[in-house]
């Protein structure tokens, strides 16, 4: 007869610390993509930007739905620290983009978007730019190039792009032309702009509530070359009280915007090609003009913002 073996006591403990420990991992590991996903993170923009940026979008949401199911993703601007360019896609294919500036009172402003594929810094078009400076991207950075986004008032957006050994390039990221360097290198070594740290920045922006504001359906304007359509040269410009008339119940006569002395920095003079009302609680509020999209990327700008800076012409005055 077979003698009966008796669990050794020590063998139990031990068998009965493993079970609870995998029990133990278990219920970590089920609690664990919760706690990771609140973790902070290092975002390349503060939460205030980003609640701001949902802003706009919820708004051109109302006449445009991509941008509801859009994923965003945010690039600092220079020089310094005043800017961002929000990039939004669907499954990559890019439906917009927004510049977040901010003012020198601290506060968000939209100071330009786009919608559809077309795009600032879009990496086709810098690629082309380059290859036309016999350079290419993947050469320059593995030679210790560097590659920064920035935006100089009042509305340059621009690629600079840093060789080793050699004076830094920039390169219009509306169309890709070639920027004199002397002018650029003035504008950051000269900035005013503030820079601003985005742990302070966080603490100082109130985030205005903007829950019923709504955008109509983008009006499309008729397209055109303003350098091979030169009769707005003799037109006078149109008065600012003119212009919001003109567009919206003259919508198919041809303008074209001219900031004079700021077109470098505007890519201009450039056609208008569309615009947008903006609104709250069905009261108009504000309206984007479209800049573009003839031979560079169509630019959705404030009608003050453009005002300041220049002036509308009649193509047939």
């Amino acid at each position: 007869m077979k003698k009966r073996l008796r669990p050794n006591r020590r063998n139990i403990r031990h068998c009965l610390s493993i079970f609870i420990s995998m029990i133990i991992c278990f219920t970590l590991l089920s609690i664990w993509p919760t706690t990771h996903a609140a973790a902070p993170t290092n975002r390349l923009a503060p939460a205030s930007v980003e609640q701001f940026a949902q802003q706009q979008v919820n708004a051109l949401g109302t006449s445009n739905s991509d941008w509801l199911v859009a994923k965003l993703e945010y690039y600092p601007l220079g020089p310094g620290n005043h800017g961002w360019f929000v990039h939004a896609s669907i499954q990559d294919k890019p439906i917009g983009y927004m510049i977040i500036s901010i003012n020198p009172q601290g506060q968000l402003l939209l100071s330009e978007y786009g919608q559809g594929e077309q795009s600032l810094y879009h990496n086709e078009l810098l690629g082309q730019a380059l290859e036309r400076q016999g350079l290419d991207i993947k050469t320059l950075q593995t030679a210790g190039g560097k590659l920064t986004r920035g935006y100089a008032p009042p509305l340059l957006a621009y690629w600079k792009v840093e060789r080793v050994n050699h004076p830094a390039l920039y390169i219009d990221a509306s169309n890709g032309d070639l920027l004199p360097a002397d002018r650029l290198e003035y504008v950051e070594t000269g900035s005013e702009m503030k820079s601003f740290d985005l742990k302070e920045l966080q603490q100082q922006i109130a985030i205005p509530d903007t829950a019923m504001l709504q955008t109509s359906p983008v009006i499309i304007q008729p397209a055109f070359d303003p350098s091979f359509q030169l009769t707005w040269l003799t037109s006078e410009p149109l008065q600012p009280s003119q212009i919001k008339q003109q567009l919206q119940q003259n919508y198919r006569e041809a303008l074209v915007f001219s900031a004079e002395e700021w077109n470098l920095f505007y890519g201009g003079p450039l056609p208008v090609s569309a615009y947008q009302l903006w609104s709250i609680a069905g009261s108009e509020s504000d309206l984007y003009v479209g800049l573009g999209g003839f031979n560079s990327t169509q630019r959705f700008i404030p009608l003050n913002k453009l005002l300041n800076d220049g002036h509308f012409y009649k193509i047939n005055p």
